[in-house]
């Protein structure tokens, strides 16, 4: 995932519970800042513990596409990330010189982060793993620049960073599948793609720089995937991917379809609107901001999170269970 994940957008949030409509706007909003902020802390740092932090190390390198580079990490460190299900997302650690600095836990499970260390913390997606193996791989874009991006461009075999946590929400069963990503929401949607049922149906739109960059995806037969091409033009302002998406014709039964969204900031928040507007209930959607440009993650992440709207999609895989090869999808389809 990318070097900036989940953005700090929440002009489509404002219903949250507990929020007074007599108190002063200005107070009200300062109100539910504060909550969600709140929120989001508890949610963030509070963690089973078990296996964490992790020193895992990097076995191999490859490149997926010309603009996408997979690094897998393996052994007994990613043996004990995996004894617990903090998948599909990973929140990774980088070192700042030769030696990892891994953050400790202080009271309650929460990190004690020493200064300079939570700006260190960005959130990608696994894009595979194998519990039974112990490994797991992880794709960068290579956009040349950023803390996690050139760290991955320099990466080799026996490289180490920390993997200090994991988890997040999963699209429900459904009847209808509306995915949209731009480059940094590729592996996510590849993921997702993989897990789908043989019988969805649905559309992938998915926009990347050129044809260079497509890279091959498994997916049901009745899911069409649709490559967009920006030809160079600035990824943090290209209309392409909003476009295809307010002029995709959805299913007449809205309560069937769901919406997965993820990309930067401005696509998020103009799809969260469009997809208000024609109907499609919130908690049928998933809309996450992956980057928001010009911010790094811990510029922005403690202000909202569009994976963490109270009442957007909340399927995960359950903290408790024990996390096997089929986990995403049987989480997906509401499987016991």
């Amino acid at each position: 995932m990318p070097d900036a994940k989940r953005n700090a957008d929440h002009n489509d949030n404002d219903a949250h519970a507990g929020s007074d409509p007599h108190k002063p706007r200005e107070g009200r909003e300062r109100h539910e800042k504060h909550e969600r902020h709140e929120r989001h802390e508890h949610h963030e740092h509070s963690i089973d513990t078990e296996g964490l932090p992790a020193a895992i190390v990097v076995e191999k390198v490859s490149d997926v596409t010309r603009s996408m580079r997979r690094i897998r990490f393996a052994g007994p460190a990613v043996a004990g990330y995996l004894s617990r299900p903090r998948v599909p997302n990973v929140k990774l650690f980088f070192p700042d010189g030769p030696v990892l600095d891994l953050p400790k836990f202080g009271e309650r499970g929460r990190y004690a982060y020493a200064p300079g260390q939570r700006e260190r913390v960005r959130t990608y997606t696994v894009r595979a793993y194998s519990v039974e193996e112990s490994w797991m791989d992880v794709d960068f874009v290579r956009h040349g620049a950023g803390l996690a991006s050139s760290w991955a461009e320099s990466a080799r075999p026996g490289d180490v960073v920390g993997a200090v946590g994991g988890g997040g929400r999963l699209p429900r069963a459904c009847d209808w599948i509306l995915l949209m990503a731009d480059d940094t929401g590729v592996p996510a949607l590849a993921a997702i793609l993989e897990t789908l049922p043989e019988e969805q149906r649905g559309v992938a739109l998915i926009e990347v720089d050129a044809e260079a960059d497509e890279q091959p995806l498994a997916c049901p037969p009745g899911v069409a995937v649709r490559w967009l091409h920006r030809q160079g033009a600035d990824p943090a302002a290209s209309p392409l991917l909003t476009e295809a998406g307010k002029a995709l014709e959805l299913p007449p039964d809205l309560n069937g379809v769901f919406a997965w969204v993820s990309a930067e900031s401005h696509v998020v928040r103009d799809m969260r609107k469009d997809l208000r507007d024609r109907g499609v209930p919130r908690q049928n959607q998933l809309i996450i901001g992956y980057w928001h440009a010009g911010r790094a993650e811990s510029e922005y992440s403690a202000e909202s999170n569009h994976d963490r709207v109270t009442d957007e999609s909340m399927i995960a895989i359950p903290e408790a269970s024990a996390l096997t090869a089929d986990s995403l999808g049987r989480a997906m389809r509401g499987a016991d």
